[in-house]
């Protein structure tokens, strides 16, 4: 009995201590500046230098222009740099563990993924204030004012939400119930990680063993997920949807279909129960149409598991074939836990004839269809879905029938998006040891309670919404704390918190609390804005006068070689450019290689593939897309060295900077300074100048012989790393 009480009086101790710890408690800010603060010392870094650090810090490139220019001036004209955005928005994708694939055996595409890329990196080039930024990730799509994009052609809130399904899709989950429960996990670790510095994950199978997470918050925050659901939508705004309304007019008629059901199969839920997105696809007697030809949507239909082993599919319309890469732009799809599992195209023929696929891996899963039509010049029209035990689809007493495609002038363009909807929210009961075949007691959805997170969740709602309620409200100083670190940490290498994804217990303590607070409570006071924070930092004493040596990532450094070679495209936006492949890897769902040099787009373009990712990136340490990395690894290895010395990419990019210095029509002389300044923002040193000179009495002052000068340039360390 003494024993039992001594462990309830210490557990209760534990309990009260682990609540006062300093990242659940009220911002305890100074007056005074950094610099006022931290008191720096030493020399500060030469002016060149100093510009140097302040590119790589902001737009991940090399300065162009080494012209004596006031700080201020300099970081602002940075920071209205696109590149700006381009530069941050991959400190961020590595917390959302962004790609475009979900990997596992196939390595099928994620829809539109690009178009999140696109989202991050025009908020960051707009600072758009980052509560906002949040709310619009946790739930854009429920905001009652969503935010337009800047020509006003479609809503930039919902985007955000594609963030909660980046994570890795099995294409055929052997327990369907699991694979959601290990998919909520995911989404909670990445949310808990990336915004709170808290390893909330750590609580689905029993309380957190150090910080006070109990398994019942752990299972609130899961009910809110397991209520949420992806949907391919069209994200036009109100007046782009009015604008094509006006320009179709009122669709034709379709003639409905009627089928001899036999025992054992059913005709699936009529096509106006399904939730439609955008106006190409009319529901007319029982039919689901795509003409006039022009129009773009979808169609999506409610939950259900599948009851039975065949599925048949009378369409209709314009011949299609799946592609190699992507699902196809006129399609039928059958998704079975978030897996597009079985596609059904249509194939041109006359009529409307019967397709059908068997249910072998999808049969008891969680499944919906999606009906989709992304083509400008072609439709898809479908009449019946007929699920069945018969491997031979029904007769058709008399058969559907659609009314010509008429014509109607160019529709403006629409935009597709993978996003968040509400869909059957409900509790979810705790899973003994995190098992979903033990369930324990039923949790209300909600939140984090040491962070206030007492709020009640409407019947009818996810709680996505008052989820960013909370997190912007009650959870605000955590919040805030956890931005305002990683800025710092990307700037200096090392957060004022080094375990930049951890504040709790095991994580690391804070070398200057003081410092966090005051400029997190100027990070809100500002209006949330980043770049306000930037130039705080990067305009202090303490950041000219700190020399860290950082590695810079295996982007910042294939941007650096496009940028000095001419060959970097500095377009913005658009689909990714595939990886290039090359005949050594190997894998199912090998995609067709793209080319050498991305065609010069910045490396932030270049398609994340789970099973491809470009060899390049790995060997520089760029994180497995798995969960929220805020601390990427500097590793120094053979692998690395032998990579600049022989990959193809980097001796061709040396080549065209070559080829660049010759039209430039740069002799000897100045070509070395020329060289120096480009790559590492400083003046030759004699010895360097002397090797390089007698480099080119001895071979040459050719093409030949520059390239090979500016492919050593490439491979030394100054190159890689920046101080």
């Amino acid at each position: 009995m003494a024993m039992r009480l001594a462990l309830l009086f210490f557990l209760a101790v534990t309990a009260l201590a682990q609540k006062k710890f300093w990242a659940f408690q009220p911002l305890e800010p100074q007056s005074g500046s950094i610099d006022e603060i931290l008191k720096p010392t030493g020399p500060p870094v030469g002016h060149a230098a100093w510009m140097r650090r302040v590119s790589f810090s902001l737009i991940g490139l090399p300065p162009t222009d080494l012209t004596e220019t006031a700080r201020a001036a300099y970081v602002d004209k940075l920071l209205s740099s696109p590149q700006y955005g381009e530069r941050w928005a991959r400190h961020w994708l590595d917390l959302m563990r962004y790609a475009e694939t979900n990997g596992h055996e196939f390595d099928n595409d994620k829809s539109d993924a690009w178009r999140y890329r696109d989202y991050v990196i025009r908020a960051l080039n707009a600072d758009l204030p980052y509560d906002q930024f949040v709310r619009e990730h946790i739930a854009g799509d429920l905001l009652a004012k969503p935010r337009l994009s800047a020509d006003g052609a479609y809503l930039e809130s919902p985007i955000a939400t594609t963030s909660w399904w980046f994570g890795e899709i099995l294409n055929s989950a052997t327990d369907s119930a699991k694979s959601r429960a290990d998919a909520v996990d995911n989404q909670i670790d990445v949310f808990s990680k990336a915004f709170l510095g808290m390893t909330v994950a750590c609580a689905r199978c029993h309380d957190h063993k150090f910080d006070p997470i109990p398994t019942a918050d752990y299972y609130a925050m899961a009910g809110v997920m397991h209520s949420t659901n992806v949907r391919e939508a069209i994200v036009d705004s109100p007046g782009r949807q009015s604008a094509i309304a006006a320009l179709r007019g009122a669709p034709a008629q379709a003639k409905a279909v009627k089928l001899a059901l036999r025992a054992n199969e059913e005709l699936f839920t009529p096509f106006d129960a399904w939730r439609a997105e955008g106006q190409a696809l009319n529901v007319s007697n029982g039919v689901a149409s795509s003409a006039p030809l022009e129009g773009v949507g979808s169609l999506t239909s409610p939950k259900f598991k599948m009851p039975r082993f065949y599925v048949h599919v009378l369409s209709k319309g314009t011949p299609y074939k799946k592609p190699r890469v992507g699902e196809g732009d006129l399609r039928l799809t059958l998704v079975a836990d978030d897996y597009k599992s079985t596609s059904w195209f249509p194939s041109g023929v006359p009529g409307f004839t019967w397709k059908t696929a068997r249910m072998t891996l999808s049969h008891g899963r969680e499944c919906y269809f999606e009906l989709v039509d992304r083509s400008r010049s072609g439709y898809l029209g479908v009449a019946a879905i007929v699920i069945s035990d018969h491997p031979a689809p029904p007769g058709i007493l008399e058969n559907a029938a659609l009314p010509k495609p008429g014509s109607v002038p160019d529709l403006p363009p629409s935009t597709f998006a993978m996003i968040s909807q509400d869909e059957h929210p409900a509790n979810v009961k705790v899973h003994v040891r995190g098992s979903h075949q033990t369930l324990g007691a039923e949790v209300p959805r909600g939140f984090l309670k040491v962070l206030g997170g007492s709020a009640k969740v409407p019947a009818g709602a996810s709680g996505r919404l008052e989820m960013a309620a909370w997190l912007t409200g009650d959870a605000q100083p955590l919040l805030a704390r956890v931005m305002v670190n990683r800025v710092w940490r990307h700037h200096f290498g090392k957060g004022l918190v080094g375990s930049t994804d951890n504040f709790g217990l095991l994580g690391d303590r804070p070398s200057n609390r003081a410092l966090l607070d005051t400029l997190t409570q100027r990070f809100i006071a500002s209006g949330w804005s980043l770049k306000s924070l930037h130039r705080e930092i990067l305009l202090s004493e303490t950041y000219a006068r700190t020399v860290p040596v950082k590695r810079l990532e295996a982007e910042a450094i294939r941007d650096s070689m496009l940028l000095l070679s001419g060959r970097f495209e500095a377009k913005l936006y658009g689909p990714s450019v595939m990886p290039h492949i090359s005949a050594y890897q190997n894998g199912r769902g090998k995609p067709p290689s793209g080319p050498v040099d991305g065609d010069g787009r910045r490396s932030i373009y270049i398609q994340v593939r789970r099973n491809f990712l470009t060899p390049m990136f790995l060997a520089f340490d760029h994180p497995l897309p798995i969960s929220a990395i805020g601390n990427r690894g500097a590793s120094v290895v053979p692998s690395q060295a032998l990579l600049l010395l022989n990959n193809e990419f980097i001796l061709g990019q040396a080549k065209l900077w070559a080829q660049r210095t010759m039209r430039e029509g740069l002799g000897p002389e100045d070509l070395i300074g020329a060289l120096y300044r480009a790559a590492f923002a400083r003046e030759p040193k004699v010895t360097e100048q002397t090797a390089a000179l007698d480099y080119l009495r001895q071979h040459g002052d050719n093409e030949e012989s520059r390239a090979d000068l500016c492919h050593v340039l490439f491979n030394t360390a100054e190159f890689s790393y920046v101080q």
